[in-house]
């Protein structure tokens, strides 16, 4: 273990980032990359974390830091000096993932900084402690003129080291350190921002909470995952929009739907209020009587009382895979599928998610608890380039969800697609059948994009009623789906 350089890492800390590595290929990379330019890389590493973690790093005294680390007690003093550093580690304190996901983008715009050394830095400490070793040895005998010469050498090596690394240090301006600290800084912002959306995403339109249940290690597969594909990146970009809508129009419906008024009572609620009490506040000589009455919570009011929903079967969304909604169409189906995955989470509803071409390629099922974004991420990444689209597999597909789950009354089923099928007279006969059956609705999200034509015959056949999308980029009709 290298010494420290500029300050000490508390042991816990040290827990903290080694087990962030351990789970980090991204920042092990930057490890690597960063040692081949300068030998104690990874301690900086080591103590950006604990810059970011702990709200008030152990600075070593000036007088036990050593010269040779010239470079590092610079780089550090512009983080003390950057305001916007202050900021950023504010934020991060006591965080362990974020102070990662922080230290990575940090080092890693350092480590581009960081010229090639004319010659291999060379460790003046490990020389030092060498010649330790010899008067160690020698246990207080005086050394013979062979060993003298020896520990000379190795002197004057060791002088030539940290005045190389001195030499290194100087050829790196404050201005560059402080430029390389703002790009690093933004990076990192940027990392942070789209770790949090993905997290909204696949995680159910999850909060906070969802993110305080996921151990270090799912958080960075998760975002490692997110890092390596733009596609996901732009879906969970997407889907961050969708669900906020989502969440408006079911607080909206229930709004609406779920308060009864029973009979009169009294409080100091002022939107329960009688008219008889609100007279009160008109009349300056009554105030004082509506006062008193505020304060003994003793004011005439609506006794009002919350009816819950009924019981609802699962969401069933079946997602078209075929090769004709590759980029735009797939990026905007999963979007509003991640919405309706939230609605589903938000009622405690079983969500089953089917994609299909001419056959039913995969079946993701979700409890209606909070998700595993890793296991919502595997469900979304996936997409087939299927040659046909099989209304009649997807949709039987759904009919035996539907039969299979305990509450089969009140499903939903969506169907999105941007294709035509032609099922047979028999199967839209019976589906229509089981539908009344089992008393579930079926709508339809029709992506148009200028292709298709006579889209009517098939889609209204089948859908309680169905939504046209002709561009992706103003989907206001897609709102009231999402008061399911």
């Amino acid at each position: 273990m290298q010494s420290p350089l500029v300050y000490e890492v508390p042991k816990w800390t040290d827990i903290c980032v080694r087990d962030f590595k351990e789970g980090s290929t991204r920042l092990c990379e930057v490890v690597e990359v960063g040692e081949t330019k300068i030998y104690n890389f990874e301690t900086f590493v080591d103590e950006t974390y604990h810059r970011l973690y702990d709200r008030h790093p152990n600075r070593l005294e000036d007088k036990v830091i050593k010269p040779e680390n010239k470079i590092w007690i610079g780089i550090h003093q512009q983080m003390t000096e950057l305001e916007a550093f202050q900021q950023f580690s504010n934020r991060l304190n006591g965080d362990e993932f974020l102070a990662g996901i922080g230290t990575t983008a940090i080092c890693t715009a350092i480590a581009e900084m960081l010229p090639n050394a004319p010659e291999p830095l060379e460790n003046p400490e490990l020389i030092r402690q060498q010649i330790r070793g010899i008067f160690e040895v020698l246990d207080g005998q005086p050394p013979t003129s062979a060993i003298m010469q020896v520990i000379q050498s190795l002197k004057q090596r060791g002088i030539e080291a940290r005045k190389a690394c001195e030499d290194y240090a100087d050829l790196i301006s404050e201005a560059k350190i402080g430029l390389t600290l703002m790009i690093g800084i933004a990076r990192a912002e940027a990392d942070i921002e789209m770790i949090e959306e993905s997290l909204v995403a696949f995680g159910g339109g999850g909060d906070r909470k969802t993110e305080e249940k996921l151990k270090i290690v799912d958080k960075l597969q998760l975002a490692q995952r997110m890092q390596a594909s733009a596609k996901l990146q732009a879906i969970a970009q997407l889907a961050g929009k969708k669900i906020a809508l989502a969440a408006k129009m079911q607080r909206s419906r229930v709004k609406e739907g779920r308060t009864e008024i029973v009979g009169v009572t009294t409080g100091n609620d002022l939107t329960r209020l009688l008219p008889c009490e609100l007279l009160k506040l008109s009349v300056p000589a009554l105030f004082p009587i509506f006062a008193q009455g505020y304060i003994e919570r003793s004011l005439l009011q609506r006794e009002m009382i919350s009816r819950e929903p009924m019981a609802k079967g699962p969401i069933i969304i079946c997602l078209d895979s075929s090769a004709s909604m590759e980029g735009a169409p797939e990026i905007w189906s999963k979007a509003i599928t991640l919405a309706l995955l939230s609605i589903a989470v938000s009622q405690k509803r079983h969500c089953r998610i089917l994609h299909f071409t001419g056959e039913v390629e995969r079946i993701d099922d979700f409890t209606g608890t909070v998700p595993d974004p890793n296991q919502v991420l595997d469900c979304i990444e996936k997409f087939y380039n299927g040659d046909d689209t099989s209304f009649t597999a997807a949709l039987t597909g759904a009919l035996d969800s539907i039969k299979q789950h305990k509450q089969s009354k009140k499903a939903d089923v969506i169907l999105i697609t941007d294709g035509l099928d032609t099922p047979s007279s028999y199967f839209i006969d019976e589906w229509q059948r089981e539908k009344q059956t089992h008393e579930f609705s079926c709508y339809g999200i029709l992506i148009n994009l200028g292709r298709l034509r006579n889209y009517a015959d098939t889609i209204d056949h089948l859908c309680d009623r169905y939504i046209k999308i002709d561009d992706l980029t103003n989907d206001s009709a897609i709102d009231n789906l999402f008061t399911i």
